[in-house]
């Protein structure tokens, strides 16, 4: 069996981390180890790790300041033995079996395949709130420019060879990490997915990914790759469109409604889809509008999440849609 090491990085997340470590060790496949590195915690992180200091399976690693995720990240892959990594965030958990499944997949496939993913959920309130479905596999490069959509990141098993091969995450990343390094894996390497829910993510109020900040990874990708992406018109177009579509939803978090008409406009203009033309709409709709539609989706999740929770158990239970 190969060697598959779970990458965790990790901070002031006390109440998190140690049931990711465990989501590791309770995986179906044996030959696993948990790698965590502590990106200066100034909490009580480090008295939670303590209980997997005689465990060969666990790593810990402090660093003597906080550097950020892509530092950890790749600080962690410095750290590892296996063939195979894994990454997962210190808030998410994993199905009993999704590694099993990943190298199963991953066996099947020839190495010009340097990534395997899976389909996930993510939970509020104990439900359902939303499913990320996989639709990406073989040659994603250039189309992984325009958008990120290979969510969710924990779901993602890279070969070691294919991580070192593209030097790792990008230190200069404070965020959007998972998007701008499967943009240089999908240069080299093929993509693949299991598509079930393998991957559960909780809903909560210290999601990074939920930030209004969100949008600068726009920017970010845009300075870095500006040249590939305009290289490209149809992923320039594409990629303009969300940018902008993205600018409009945080104006319209913050009431700032005529910014919000025109960065709608310029998202429908650039790149004129149904979800752009409803960015627009809402900006143009006003306070009304986006009320009206932010309670129509709470509605719509809710009802969802009620029929999904009928029949469907969730990944602390073992189980997903048995």
């Amino acid at each position: 069996m190969a060697l598959v090491s779970a990458l965790i990085p990790t901070y002031n997340r006390a109440e998190f981390v140690t049931g990711a470590v465990e989501t590791v060790l309770n995986q179906t496949y044996d030959d696993v180890e948990a790698v965590v590195v502590d990106d200066g915690l100034t909490d009580g992180t480090r008295d939670a790790l303590a209980r997997y200091a005689d465990d060969d399976r666990v790593r810990v690693h402090s660093n003597d300041e906080n550097r950020g995720i892509a530092y950890s990240f790749n600080r962690a892959a410095d750290l590892a033995d296996g063939e195979f990594y894994c990454i997962l965030g210190d808030d998410d958990r994993w199905h009993p079996e999704k590694v099993e499944r990943q190298v199963e997949r991953m066996r099947e496939r020839s190495d010009e395949y340097g990534v395997v993913y899976t389909a996930g959920i993510i939970t509020a309130d104990g439900r359902v709130a939303r499913r990320y479905t996989p639709t990406r596999r073989g040659d994603i490069y250039p189309d992984i420019l325009a958008g990120f959509d290979l969510h969710p990141h924990s779901g993602h098993m890279l070969r070691r060879e294919a991580f070192e091969a593209v030097d790792g995450f990008d230190t200069d990343f404070p965020r959007g990490v998972d998007w701008e390094m499967c943009v240089r894996l999908a240069r080299e390497y093929a993509f693949d997915y299991v598509d079930e829910p393998l991957v559960e993510r909780t809903r909560h109020g210290d999601n990074v990914s939920a930030e209004p900040e969100q949008v600068t990874v726009n920017r970010l990708m845009w300075e870095k790759h500006g040249d590939e992406i305009r290289a490209h018109p149809a992923v320039e177009r594409e990629f303009r469109g969300n940018w902008a579509r993205n600018r409009a939803f945080v104006a319209l978090d913050r009431g700032a409604w005529r910014e919000a008409v025109r960065a709608g406009s310029e998202a429908l203009r650039r790149h004129p889809t149904p979800q752009n033309a409803l960015t627009f709409g809402l900006a143009v709709g006003g306070p009304v509008a986006f009320t009206a539609a932010a309670h129509t989706r709470r509605l719509v999740a809710d009802v969802r999440s009620r029929l999904d929770t009928s029949d469907e158990r969730h990944i602390a239970g073992g189980e997903l849609d048995g």
